[in-house]
């Protein structure tokens, strides 16, 4: 987000635009050797356009909020999601989540959306408190009694999980 802020643009139509690019452009990255994408950009760029959507993130009352978005690509899967923020007692706390999974035919959607759910607590509590020291050599948290987990009133209030419907074999969540 730092990048498409310093350029003066939105960070979602940002990462459309660079997908774009090189679906429009492959010649430039195969030949130079660089980067062959492994991913389909249709869908990268699918799970991109739900989030937005599905966020309001192009909504007036939503750009005064603390906002991000990510997206990534694993297990053959696609995801992106969006977190508003906000400072509560001098500590950051997500207050809602909205994630786009395009992971191919969903065989159990309350246990996919359950998993999703899981994995952005799971996510923010990392991000929080993830932390992993090292003091002479050996780890400072060797247990789950010094490794700090995100706690229930720590988790956001609201977490929206959407699927690409789609005919494409299951893949990974």
């Amino acid at each position: 987000d730092e990048l498409s802020e310093a350029m003066g643009k939105d960070p979602i139509e940002f990462r459309l635009e660079l997908l774009q690019y090189v679906k429009d452009n492959p010649e430039n990255h195969k030949s130079a050797g660089q980067w062959d994408p492994k991913y389909d950009i249709d869908r990268y760029a699918g799970v991109l356009k739900l989030v937005r959507d599905k966020s309001g993130w192009n909504d007036p009352e939503n750009k005064k909020k603390n906002r991000g978005v990510a997206a990534y690509f694993c297990h053959n899967s696609y995801a992106a999601h969006v977190v508003e923020m906000v400072m509560k007692n001098g500590q950051p706390y997500v207050e809602k989540v909205t994630s786009a999974i395009d992971c191919g035919i969903v065989v159990n959607p309350d246990a996919a959306k359950n998993m999703v759910e899981g994995a952005v607590i799971d996510g923010i509590g990392n991000s929080l408190y993830g932390s992993m020291t090292m003091k002479g050599g050996a780890t400072e948290k060797n247990n789950f009694n010094t490794y700090r987990m995100i706690r229930l009133n720590e988790a956001p209030k609201q977490i929206d999980v959407y699927f690409v419907q789609n005919d494409i074999e299951p893949t990974g969540l």
